[in-house]
């Protein structure tokens, strides 16, 4: 399936997935942006938040070092963990952190692209733990972000090497996801966990994996083709009703699509550069190159949804 053009269908009227209604946002209001920037003026990679409210980012003052905020508190961000203090360099290659996610331990896990790792490093910082760097023998190229599944599945996008890799770290597995080449870099799981959508922004397209119950590869399948406008898909997230949100970098929107339906909903106005994206207690976080700023999706009438 692969949309070319943007429909207007703006609101659903039934409901679905457990019958959370969904609601499009309205690409015409201010969105009420509130600019973490002001206390976090870096240009994050990567960017996480705990259930409560604790934000961990890329890039704090330097490149390696992983920052965290309490978004909740009038508080200055702290240093987490400088990963140059844990790992050495691989040639000229220095540690740098992409994709953060935590698990359900409270662990923050870290797609490591400097030298090639996934990371998992305790609550506390006092252990770092390396769950994979090599597949086959080969050590990864490089590895972009991360996305958690179930049964302890992780998938970790490589986009040099155009491998998607499913690693289960208890039973020691590491393989490939993809039959097909895609070189994805962000990734993002539907909230019933059964789809693994990733953003492709060289070929200007956003892919699906239907995952599998067994540990097999699979060919992923268009949502949507940008490629007619030029458009590169940089950053990914769900809500809590299924609704996608894919970010769309200088270009400065960020685009809306129900999974389900294979359909695009609606767009917003990301009032910057927008790349790695995540929802969190009804706001959409949005980082760009003057730091994370938060965005208020909910609408305040229906839309018609029109192309760039």
């Amino acid at each position: 399936m692969i949309l070319l053009g943007s429909i207007g269908c703006v609101r659903l009227s039934e409901p679905s997935n457990g019958g959370l209604n969904k609601t499009i946002p309205s690409s015409e209001e201010s969105n009420q942006s509130l600019r973490l920037g002001t206390i976090m003026p870096y240009h994050s990679s990567g960017f996480t938040i705990s259930s409560n409210g604790e934000m961990y980012f890329t890039n704090f003052q330097k490149e390696g070092r992983i920052g965290k905020l309490n978004l909740g508190l009038n508080e200055k961000p702290e240093i987490f963990i400088d990963l140059a203090e844990w790992l050495s360099p691989i040639g000229d290659r220095l540690p740098k952190a992409e994709g953060l996610r935590l698990d359900h331990e409270g662990r923050l896990l870290i797609a490591e692209s400097g030298t090639g790792k996934l990371l998992r490093i305790s609550p506390d910082a006092r252990k770092l733990e390396v769950l994979a760097d090599s597949y086959d023998g080969y050590r990864f190229a490089t590895v972009k972000d991360l996305a958690i599944g179930s049964k302890g599945d992780l998938f970790v996008s490589s986009p040099l090497s155009g491998t998607v890799y499913r690693i289960r770290p208890e039973d020691g597995f590491i393989g490939v996801l993809n039959q097909d080449l895609v070189m994805v870099e962000g990734l993002s799981l539907s909230p019933d966990g059964k789809r693994l959508v990733a953003a492709e922004p060289d070929a200007s397209r956003v892919v699906v994996f239907d995952l599998p119950l067994e540990l097999q590869a699979v060919n992923s399948w268009t949502l949507v083709d940008f490629s007619p406008s030029g458009l590169e898909p940089k950053g990914l997230a769900f809500d809590e009703s299924g609704l996608l949100y894919v970010s769309l970098g200088d270009r400065e929107k960020i685009r809306i699509f129900d999974l389900e339906q294979g359909i695009e909903v609606g767009i917003l106005d990301a009032e910057g550069v927008a790349e790695i994206l995540m929802y969190f207690d009804g706001y959409l976080y949005v980082s760009g190159p003057n730091g994370i700023r938060r965005i208020d999706p909910r609408p305040k009438e229906p839309i018609s949804v029109q192309n760039d």
